[in-house]
């Protein structure tokens, strides 16, 4: 994402005074192609505020003495690369990677019991870890599509819904949102849950074999750190770019025609078969695992400094 904030301004030069939205793909010089479809839809608006903080924005890292990120070579090397060897904006000071970041033990809290019991009597790696962050609240239809795909996978799943964008306003229980019937089926193979989850410690639990995220960068960094693969389902914001770095590091796989949000609706069947592919594919847990021992490196560079 630092190489796009960075280049944003020569790319936004493009289009001069015309509309932002009539702009292309973004070229960034010795990166992948990041199509258009990727960029965060608010910075295609005319006279957006985000727009115009990055306008302001991007150009004046440059006048810095250096950037820190929370990001490490093993997940984005080639960026790091060419930030430093000034590739994609000329003058770029030293950008640090001294990720990645995560919580550290005391800061945690504590994976509700119900949630840690159930996994301490789940198999290593069997279960696939549901989470769209909370930011992001799903459509009743869309939330059941999801369960019935849940039940089509036959894997073992923790869950968590949310259909409220903010949180004080989800007053309706799990049997309400779900569906009782569904919620019934559910409990055969997973547990649900409408509440906040420690996710650095699912994520960190050996139960767990798999994510399906909407590519936060902090849930990105987290699956990182531990080596959960990710099937991605980016929601909004900066996430579609988020999806194709994990990707291309071999973090994870994404489904680029489930599109942004609900813009289209996800049926069971395709979703549990995604579901499967993951949880089947050891390409993806090995990559994974080299992923997490690259992560594990990271810190250290720094704290022996």
């Amino acid at each position: 994402m630092l190489s796009f904030f960075s280049y944003f301004h020569i790319y936004a030069s493009k289009a001069g005074d015309d509309d932002p939205a009539m702009l292309g793909d973004v070229e960034i010089p010795g990166l992948p192609s990041i199509p258009r479809s990727s960029i965060p839809p608010l910075l295609l608006i005319p006279n957006n505020i985000f727009v115009n903080i990055f306008k302001v924005g991007s150009p004046k890292v440059t006048k810095s003495n250096g950037v820190l990120i929370n990001t490490f070579e093993g997940l984005e090397a080639l960026s790091l690369e060419l930030l430093n060897g000034g590739k994609v904006v000329e003058g770029m000071p030293p950008v640090f990677a001294v990720g990645p970041l995560v919580p550290c033990d005391f800061e945690k809290g504590e994976l509700g019991n119900n949630q840690l019991k159930w996994l301490n009597e789940q198999p290593v790696g069997s279960v696939v870890y549901v989470s769209f962050g909370s930011r992001t609240a799903m459509s009743r239809d869309q939330i059941r599509e999801i369960g019935h795909g849940l039940i089509r996978s036959r894997c073992r799943f923790l869950w968590v819904v949310k259909d409220k964008k903010v949180d004080k306003e989800e007053e309706e229980g799990l049997e309400e949102v779900v569906g009782h019937e569904l919620m019934e089926s559910l409990k055969a193979k997973g547990l649900v849950v409408k509440n906040w989850v420690d996710q650095g410690e699912i994520l960190g639990h050996k139960a767990v074999g798999g994510f399906v995220s909407h590519c936060g960068g902090n849930s990105v960094i987290e699956a990182a750190w531990h080596g959960v693969p990710i099937l991605a389902w980016p929601q909004h914001a900066d996430q579609k770019i988020n999806a194709e770095v994990l990707e291309r590091s071999g973090l994870g796989m994404w489904v680029t025609s489930w599109g942004w949000g609900e813009k289209e609706m996800v049926k069971g069947d395709e979703f549990g078969e995604r579901i499967r592919e993951m949880m089947g594919s050891e390409l993806l847990r090995g990559q994974a695992t080299h992923i997490r021992e690259e992560a594990r490196k990271g810190p250290w560079r720094w704290w022996k400094l």
